[in-house]
């Protein structure tokens, strides 16, 4: 039964990770798992607000009978729903722009950070920044209630310190990618370590609703207690059991080791590389990549921070249910995520695709997608059904991304790659600041009108657009020209010379990563 059991183990991590390491738990595939967690608590961390706001804020002090852009396009309540249901009492007056506030506070925090944690773990490795981030954030978690009942300033002012600290996680993570992905199983590592940001999602707003209405401590305060405890857990095993790079680890395979090290473009982590920051900075395909993590970020923020909201004060659907129904929108994206990012790999080492007809194919897919769905989505009313069909469809398209630009920055400057992805992720995800924000004043006086939120959508719609079309043009997977290590006769090392060999060998793959 054993063998059977072993054999059956082999074959699912195997069948698509690569050759199998003797029976050995490969610590490739322990630190992908951690950092899988890592990513579901970051994003369990950041989107919990998004569900607990709608039980936090008493709505119905916003419900304007007489106004004119409300009366002719909301949706009525059903004959079951009592217009004082108690998931529209909440203790807190926080009008539309306010709520925008305060859900876009935590960005502010989060793009300052993204190059700093880039380069840090470069530097100094990844455990400890990614680690302490985590813990951080978990211990801000906690004390949320607190800050909310201090006042709006105060819970703001919490928000932009998780996001400070939230912002060293993506770009560390690559950075430990760079290091422990062979280039056989890159996008498909990647993918799974960003998939966890959906489940995140998928695993919190359901918790969440649940919570707000069943939890202790008056409901939703439990939702902040519950995540802060889990991260602090996380952190124990992350202490334990990750490493910054495969020679640290003292449990890895000699076999194992070298797997990773064949085919990748060994680093020299000694000897800190200086970043090209002119050459960066004047890059077209570095600003192109930029813009369409924008226009593609302000569409994802706006669901994912508004989302419930919708679901709740236009469809009217219970806090409870409404948690259930954002996370099976997001499974869809955790889905096309996973293959699409298994299917890039396979198409540039099986088939010898060039990274960039790879990447732009399925990027076009992860932004015309949900700008279709998104402008589609006014037209249906109050059809439920098709409007959950729709949001559905949107995150699905969305998780082509996996193939698409997720892992574009280790094509261009792998010895550079979180830097580059810091600064990238960092400037275009200063969409969520601006799409709650802009959100919020459309809705403030109507905050229930079908008209005024197709015009949220439609606003995001158009910058999927013109983000899938830019990148289509102008974006590019090859390694640049100012990403290459200079090996000159000052640069003897054996290492450095073993970094010249690795480029011209790796040749072979179409483009180098």
């Amino acid at each position: 039964m054993r063998s059977e059991c072993c054999e059956l183990w082999r074959f699912l991590c195997f069948g698509i990770f690569g050759e199998p390491q003797s029976g050995y738990f490969p610590a490739r595939f322990v630190l992908s798992f951690l950092l899988f967690w890592a990513m579901v608590l970051e994003y369990a961390h950041r989107v919990c607000l998004s569900v607990t706001i709608v039980a936090m804020v008493n709505q119905s002090a916003f419900d304007l009978p007489n106004s004119t852009l409300d009366t002719d396009d909301t949706c009525g309540l059903p004959d079951n729903v009592n217009a004082t249901s108690p998931e529209e009492q909440g203790d807190y007056i926080w009008s539309p722009s306010i709520q925008g506030v305060i859900l876009g506070a935590y960005f502010y925090g989060y793009v300052c950070t993204q190059a700093v944690g880039g380069r840090l773990s470069e530097m100094a490795g990844g455990k400890w920044p990614l680690g302490l981030s985590i813990l951080l954030a978990s211990l801000l978690t906690l004390v949320t209630p607190v800050a909310a009942d201090i006042g709006v300033l105060a819970i703001i002012f919490l928000r932009l310190v998780m996001g400070l600290v939230h912002g060293i996680c993506l770009p560390t993570a690559f950075a430990m990618f760079a290091l422990w992905a062979p280039l056989e199983e890159r996008s498909t590592l990647i993918s799974l370590c960003v998939m966890g940001d959906h489940v995140g999602t998928i695993l919190s707003m359901p918790l969440a609703g649940y919570l707000c209405e069943n939890g202790f401590s008056g409901g939703w305060p439990s939702v902040y207690y519950i995540l802060g405890i889990l991260g602090c857990v996380w952190f124990i095993f992350w202490t334990c059991l990750a490493y910054s790079t495969p020679s640290d680890h003292p449990r890895i395979s000699k076999r194992e080791l070298e797997y990773i090290g064949r085919g990748n473009i060994q680093m020299n982590i000694d000897q800190k590389l200086p970043i090209p920051w002119q050459d960066i900075m004047s890059s077209l395909p570095v600003w192109t990549l930029t813009f369409c993590i924008f226009t593609s970020s302000w569409g994802f923020t706006t669901l994912l921070t508004k989302l419930p909201t919708y679901l709740e004060v236009v469809l009217h659907i219970p806090i409870q249910k409404n948690g259930l129904v954002n996370s099976l929108i997001y499974v869809c994206a955790c889905i096309t995520l996973f293959i699409t990012g298994y299917a890039s790999d396979y198409l540039r080492t099986k088939k010898h695709y060039s990274a960039t007809k790879v990447r732009k194919s399925f990027q076009l897919f992860g932004m015309m997608g949900p700008a279709m769905c998104m402008a589609l989505i006014p037209l249906m009313g109050c059809n439920k059904g098709m409007v959950i069909l729709l949001l559905t469809a949107a995150m699905g398209f969305q998780g082509f991304a996996g193939g698409g630009y997720m892992s574009i920055t280790a094509d261009m400057a792998p010895h550079h790659s979180a830097t580059l992805f810091g600064i990238v992720n960092g400037i275009g995800c200063t969409a969520g600041i601006f799409s709650p924000m802009v959100a919020g004043l459309l809705l403030e006086e109507a905050h229930s009108s079908i008209h005024q939120w197709g015009i949220v959508f439609y606003i995001s719609s158009g910058l999927y657009v013109v983000g899938g079309i830019a990148f289509l043009l102008f974006a590019s997977a090859e390694r640049q020209p100012w990403a290459y290590v200079p090996v000159t006769d000052d640069f003897s090392n054996t290492k450095y010379i073993k970094i010249k060999q690795d480029l011209e060998n790796s040749s072979k793959y179409g483009t180098l990563s």
